[in-house]
């Protein structure tokens, strides 16, 4: 399902973790996981953890663990957060032997699932492993009516660390986006390029809706803030 970030994991926080804009989007998730019933020191599943970047502003309050496919990125997690449980598993089939009061994907992770069979998929074992009246919060990696191509530039100036990134975002064919990462990395005084490609799902909104309605979600909002880079899809499990 995700491309290998065997490389990318070694200085992903560096290029990507902004702790400024993180923390700007954990409180909002806080708070609307709050306004449809998610009480405090709830136990939070964080879907396509990574290495832990958003976990920092939700351990406090909730008793946190992550799920990713990276081996690599969940040994950096389990390094920074030794305290904490996380699991190795997919999106689209992941069976773990405990359930939670509510479930986030943040980033547009739930785009590697690539296809809507899997989309569908994925909310049936996220619907699997929610209590009665758990919340699941997922951002879209854009959508079908939203997308286009774009370059994306940005800089990393560190003591021990220069990173020059360049991502090329297009459509490469009906409802696959292909990213090809360019980076230039400065380590030790040495220069190195690293060019890496991987696709992405694009789904339109009603692929969405459609994909946790079916699966025994009832989508409780559509927040369209920008304090949630993507926005968010919010359902909760209905026990019928």
């Amino acid at each position: 399902m995700y491309s290998d970030f065997k490389t990318i994991s070694t200085y992903y926080d560096a290029l990507y973790v902004n702790d400024r804009e993180y923390a700007a989007e954990a409180a909002k998730v806080k708070e609307l996981l709050t306004k449809h019933g998610v009480p405090p020191r709830a136990d939070l599943l964080v879907l396509a953890c990574g290495t832990g970047g958003h976990i920092p502003f939700f351990k406090d309050d909730y008793h946190v663990s992550g799920l990713d496919l990276s081996e690599d990125m969940l040994a950096l997690a389990r390094k920074n957060f030794p305290g904490l449980r996380f699991h190795y598993g997919n999106l689209i089939n992941f069976e773990l032997e405990t359930d939670f009061d509510a479930m986030i994907c943040l980033y547009g992770s739930i785009g590697f699932v690539k296809t809507v069979d899997n989309l569908r998929s994925s909310m049936k074992h996220i619907v699997a492993h929610l209590r009665p009246d758990g919340l699941v919060l997922i951002t879209p990696w854009s959508t079908v009516e939203e997308f286009q191509d774009i370059i994306v530039v940005d800089t990393t100036d560190k003591p021990d660390l220069k990173i020059a990134r360049m991502e090329h975002v297009r459509l490469k064919k009906p409802k696959i986006v292909e990213v090809t990462f360019h980076h230039l990395l400065g380590i030790n005084n040495e220069v190195t390029y690293h060019k890496q490609s991987m696709e992405i799902g694009l789904f339109s909104r009603q692929e969405y809706l459609s994909a946790m309605t079916d699966a025994g979600l009832k989508v409780v909002e559509e927040y369209t803030g920008t304090d949630v880079r993507g926005g968010a899809y919010i359902g909760k499990r209905i026990v019928r």
